[in-house]
């Protein structure tokens, strides 16, 4: 495997100055809503409950997964709800050699979403299920085939297809990176959910600064990307509703 890029350290410090400058009440209550979620998902998908998960357990969960929220009816009806438990079941426990193998599985599985948010959707439940095991990975935090998402902010350079990894081996490391470098400015949090975070308000930063430098008339109608973020990792609070 080739040695992975180094990002720039200057880059994470100023994107996590900017984080924390919204305050430690935000990113107190955005990180215990995040790990709310992810226990939400480890009571779910547990080996002992999944089996007997109703639609509307299932919709209660698809409600918490960004690319599937507003489709989650329709991957239910028309996956059908024995035939998505076995997908999830399958992709939490089935045997596989590799990430790869075990995502593919489940896209192979899904209805009522394109292949990019199936393999998105298999990755928050792998993710969140097992937050200490599997990295997010996600088309909005890396997405080679564009050359985009939030790791490019992290490096002074023009993103390339391998930049970040073309493989959940690869991207892992960068991942990992990241986390060690936001121990390394002082956070001192266990696992990756602060990694999650720390991403989606970037890409959120980002998708804010574009709307608002392209058109002058939006502000106003698009939410800040505080809110924004929390829509990326499906943790949305009544009030943020209301700020669309």
């Amino acid at each position: 495997m080739k040695k992975p890029v180094v990002l720039d350290d200057f880059l994470v410090r100023d994107y996590l100055i900017k984080i924390l400058g919204e305050g430690e009440e935000f990113v107190q209550e955005f990180y215990k809503d995040l790990l709310a979620k992810s226990l939400l998902f480890q009571q779910a998908f547990s080996k002992e409950r999944l089996p007997s998960l109703t639609e509307e357990d299932l919709d209660l969960v698809l409600e918490k997964i960004f690319p599937a929220r507003r489709r989650r009816q329709k991957i239910i009806q028309e996956t059908g709800v024995n035939k998505l438990k076995r997908a999830i079941s399958d992709l939490l426990y089935g045997k596989a050699q590799t990430w790869e193998e075990r995502v593919e599985k489940f896209v192979r599985e899904i209805r009522g979403v394109d292949r990019k948010f199936a393999r998105d959707i298999a990755s928050e439940i792998l993710h969140f299920t097992f937050p200490e095991e599997y990295v997010l990975w996600t088309s909005w935090i890396w997405d080679p085939e564009s050359e985009s998402g939030a790791v490019v902010f992290l490096k002074e350079e023009p993103p390339k297809r391998s930049m970040y990894g073309e493989t959940y081996e690869e991207f892992e490391l960068i991942y990992k990176q990241i986390q060690e470098k936001l121990l390394d400015f002082g956070i001192k949090v266990k696992g990756y959910l602060f990694v999650d975070i720390f991403l989606a308000m970037i890409y959120a930063t980002y998708v804010d600064y574009m709307t608002l430098s392209t058109m002058h008339s939006a502000k106003g109608f698009f939410p800040p990307a505080g809110v924004m973020a929390r829509r990326l990792l499906g943790v949305i609070r009544k009030e943020d509703l209301l700020e669309v």
